[in-house]
C-alpha cells in the first residue's frame, strides 16, 4: 500500500510550521511504530535540521531542493516527483512546505492530509481560512473523491484558546476541522535541536504535543483502514472477474470436448422432426 501522505503548510511563515513537521514525524514513529519519512521542501530545511540534531530515532529525511523560478508546470512535476521518490519505503510521509502560488494549488491533491498552522489573530485567521477556502472552491469534487483531511491547527496559542470561537468560515464544511491547538512556548529555543516536544522533559510541552499528536495519529490510522478496504474490495472484485472469466473459458472448452466427442449429437433423425 502507499504511505499516507500529510501535508504541513500555510503561504506565512512563522507559525510553527517547521516545529509541527518535525515534531509530528517524531511522535508517529516513536508512539505508533512505524516508519516515518520526511520531506522538507522549505529553502531554510529547518525541519529536517531539528530532526538531524535530535537523537537518531530511525527517520529518514529528504530535501527537495526546487527552483521557483521555473515556470508552474516545471515547478508542479519537480515537485511531485521529489514527493513521490522520497514518499517510497515508508508508511507516512510527511512534507514541510511553505506555500508559494508559484506552485499551482493542484500539488495540494497529492496528499491524504493537510495541516495549516496558523495563529488565531483576526487577520492570520482570515489569512489561513482564504487560502484553504479558494483550494477548496477550485477542486471540491477532487478532494471529496480522494476522501482528503484538511486540519487547521491552532499554533503558538494562549492556554486561555477557545477553538469554538475560532475559523468559523469554515464551520460546516465536512472535509476542515479544527486540531487540537499546540500552545505557546516561551522557552522555545531551550527545545529546538535538542529534542522532541513529545519526549520533552517538560511534561506539559509533552502533554500538549502528544494530545496534538494522538488526535492526528487517529485520523491517519481511519486513512491507512479505508485506503486497505478499498485495496481488499478491488482485489475482490478483479479475483471475482477473473473467476468468471476462467469458468466461461472452461464451459467453453467442455463444450467443445462433447461436441468433439459426440458428432451426432446434435442431430435429430428425419422421423422425430413434425411435419
Amino acid at each position: 500500500m502507499n504511505a499516507i501522505k500529510v501535508l504541513v503548510t500555510n503561504q506565512k511563515g512563522g507559525v510553527g510550521k517547521s516545529t509541527i513537521s518535525a515534531n509530528l514525524a517524531a511522535y508517529l514513529a516513536i508512539q505508533n511504530n512505524v516508519q516515518v519519512n520526511l520531506i522538507d521542501f522549505d529553502r531554510q530545511l529547518s525541519s529536517s535540521k531539528w530532526v538531524s540534531k535530535a537523537p537518531d530515532i530511525g527517520l529518514q529525511v529528504h530535501q527537495a531542493h526546487l527552483s521557483y523560478e521555473d515556470t508552474g508546470s516545471l515547478v508542479l512535476a519537480e515537485a511531485k516527483r521529489c514527493l513521490h521518490k522520497f514518499s517510497v519505503g515508508c508508511e507516512i510521509s510527511i512534507s514541510d512546505l511553505t506555500w508559494t502560488y508559484a506552485m499551482s494549488p493542484e500539488f495540494l491533491l497529492e496528499y491524504d492530509v493537510i495541516l495549516v498552522p496558523s495563529a488565531t489573530t483576526k487577520f492570520e485567521m482570515a489569512s489561513s481560512e482564504i487560502f484553504i477556502l479558494q483550494y477548496i472552491q477550485k477542486y471540491l469534487n477532487q478532494i471529496k473523491n480522494v476522501g482528503q483531511e484538511i486540519l487547521v491547527v491552532p499554533s503558538r496559542v494562549d492556554k486561555k484558546f477557545q477553538p469554538e470561537q475560532t475559523f468559523l468560515n469554515l464551520q460546516g464544511i465536512d472535509q476542515c476541522s479544527v486540531a487540537p491547538p499546540i500552545f505557546l512556548i516561551p522557552a522555545i529555543d531551550d527545545f529546538v535541536y535538542e529534542d522532541f516536544l513529545c519526549v520533552s522533559t517538560n511534561a506539559e510541552v509533552a502533554k500538549n504535543f502528544s494530545t496534538f499528536g494522538e488526535y492526528v495519529a487517529r485520523l491517519i490510522a481511519e486513512k491507512i483502514m479505508t485506503k486497505k478496504a478499498f485495496n481488499e474490495s478491488h482485489h475482490a472484485i478483479k479475483r471475482a472477474s477473473n473467476i468468471s472469466v476462467l469458468d466461461k473459458h472452461r464451459i467453453e472448452q467442455k463444450r467443445e470436448r462433447d461436441r468433439s466427442a459426440n458428432p451426432f449429437s446434435g442431430w435429430v433423425p428425419d422421423f422425430l422432426i413434425k411435419k
